[in-house]
């Protein structure tokens, strides 16, 4: 068999949940060149030559779980996302990756997206939906409700972004001194906020009870480690990090309403959701 059948044949015994919602976005980088090194595409390809060396007892009892934990972790959060957030199925659709430089990109922004939902269903928020992207409209990623201290529902307006400095900060990440650490990092948060704010508001305005927003940025290490697509500044220097959100909070709720709709920050660290910053703190 060729290895594009190696992975077919992976995906259907081992990853139903992939296959089902990211299937034809893994037949779409298989056709690129460089597909060994792709994402999911590259970790496909591991999983199925480990198959390969495995005697027959052992592939009875292989599970995808000792088959790849990368895969897996994604895998669990698809079969919770397709039964707990109404409209899962929109994060998949309508993804072309005709533009072959771009591609890795593209899954890693779909990784994002299923990055903060899993963030949001573990750190107990419900109603988790996927928001249907309208041409034209400027709107968020999803929409949840949480229960405050008074056990009241806050209505929450969900949007996803990436930091795309990742490749230049990796390239010279040895060199950083203090200061221009934290000047890298401020770039890259205030750009992220500046660029998504506005969604935020334009969402609460126009949909009443809907008040409290949250930006969630990742860093392009949400499920698979890219060296070309992940920040891995942001999991080095969580200090600097937070020295960084309490200036830029400061400077945009203090004596302002310019900001009023924006209720946290979250910037993920890696793959383990629990290790995300928030900022300020969820209770």
């Amino acid at each position: 068999m060729s290895e594009k059948e190696d992975i077919k044949l992976i995906l259907e015994d081992y990853y139903p949940y992939i296959d089902e919602f990211l299937g034809e976005i893994i037949e779409q980088r298989l056709k690129i060149p460089s597909y060994e090194n792709g994402v999911l595409t590259s970790q496909l390809l591991k999983a199925a030559r480990k198959v390969a060396e495995c005697s027959e007892d052992e592939y009875l009892e292989l599970e995808g779980s000792n088959l790849d934990s990368d895969l897996y972790r994604l895998e669990e959060t698809l079969d919770y996302g397709k039964e707990y957030c109404e409209g899962f199925n929109l994060i998949f659709q309508n993804i072309n990756l005709s533009r072959h430089k771009d591609a890795d990109a593209e899954i890693i922004d779909i990784c994002a997206q299923v990055k903060a939902f899993e963030f949001l269903s573990k750190l107990r928020f419900r109603n988790i939906t996927k928001v249907k992207q309208e041409q034209g409209e400027n709107l968020v990623d999803f929409t949840a409700h949480r229960l405050n201290e008074n056990y009241a529902n806050e209505n929450y307006a969900i949007v996803v972004t990436r930091l795309y400095s990742a490749q230049y900060a990796e390239e010279h990440r040895v060199d950083h001194d203090t200061e221009y650490v934290t000047k890298l990092l401020k770039t890259d948060i205030t750009n992220a906020i500046n660029q998504k704010y506005t969604q935020v508001e334009e969402f609460c305005q126009r949909h009443i009870g809907t008040c409290k927003g949250i930006i969630f940025i990742s860093c392009g290490r949400d499920y698979f480690g890219n060296k070309k697509h992940e920040n891995k500044l942001y999991g080095l220097q969580p200090a600097k990090v937070n020295v960084v959100l309490n200036k830029e909070w400061r400077a945009r709720k203090e004596g302002s309403e310019s900001h009023k709709y924006l209720h946290h920050i979250v910037i993920t660290t890696g793959r383990n959701v629990w290790k995300a910053i928030v900022y300020p703190s969820l209770n």
